[in-house]
């Protein structure tokens, strides 16, 4: 666990707090005077002492879930089917280790899962379509040749 400390005095000019570790113009010490009769309504004085910040440490991101969004894009962009297959999978894989671990990258694993199913669908439809196209056209050239004959 990461800590910093700032010290509760010192004058630091560069990090615009007061003395008592308050904000620009606020004073922890009240000053009876200036409220009269009725001290009850004088600011709160808040704390006196340093301010210490202390920052939680960051959940570690899924791999599984970094490398399975790589190859279900690379699938949709390069038409390589098999990397989009893998990509879901991998997906599929990352969002359980995700809830059971409590890791960050649900949203990469997300993108995987949804990159991988509209490629792969994409690209099955689209080589289907050209390899259906090609059969055509071969048996169209082949029933034209033999109608020569």
């Amino acid at each position: 666990m990461y800590t910093r400390q700032l010290p509760a005095s010192g004058g630091n000019a560069a990090s615009a707090h007061s003395n008592y570790g308050g904000y620009p113009g606020y004073s922890a010490q009240p000053n009876p005077a200036a409220y009269g009769a009725n001290p009850g309504f004088g600011p709160n004085p808040g704390f006196v002492g340093p301010v210490t910040y202390i920052y939680q440490p960051i959940a570690p991101t899924n791999s599984v879930a970094i490398v399975g969004m790589v190859l279900a894009l690379a699938g949709v962009m390069t038409s390589f089917i098999p990397a989009g297959i893998v990509g879901i999978i991998m997906g599929h894989i990352a969002r359980k280790q995700i809830r059971q671990r409590g890791e960050r990258g649900d949203a990469m694993a997300l993108t995987a899962l949804w990159a991988g199913y509209l490629g792969t669908a994409f690209w099955v439809i689209v080589w289907g379509l050209y390899i259906g196209f090609m059969v055509l056209a071969i048996m169209a050239g082949v029933a034209a040749e033999e109608a020569t004959y």
